[in-house]
């Protein structure tokens, strides 16, 4: 969900500093009367009307690893999943490892007894 532009926070803040009621404010402006009171709450709390970072979690892998990644498998192009987490330490599963390998660009084989198409 996208959140509420500075514009109409300001004038969420100017209508509730008139003394307009929440459900009132909320109406005018389409939003929730819980998002009125988060902006007011915000704004005496910390005079700010900036909306908050969504929380998200943190990433797992840094650039640096990823850089490790990629050099690895340049010099072990037949390695499987599980051996390049084994050998670099990485903290992610293999369905992760897939997802930064095919965002590299990169193609695996499923099994080492696959063969690879020309």
């Amino acid at each position: 969900m996208k959140p509420i532009s500075n514009d109409i926070r300001e004038l969420i803040v100017a209508a509730k500093e008139r003394g307009e009621k929440d459900k009132n404010i909320a109406q005018w402006f389409n939003v929730s009367t819980r998002s009125v009171q988060t902006i007011w709450k915000l704004y005496r709390e910390s005079g700010d009307i900036q909306p908050t970072p969504f929380p998200g979690a943190k990433p797992r892998i840094t650039d640096k690893q990823i850089a490790e990644i990629d050099a690895f498998v340049e010099k072990n192009p037949d390695a499987t999943l599980e051996e390049i987490i084994e050998e670099l330490q990485l903290p992610i599963k293999k369905s992760r490892l897939s997802v930064i390998l095919n965002g590299m660009d990169y193609n695996f084989k499923k099994r080492r007894s696959t063969q690879k198409i020309n």
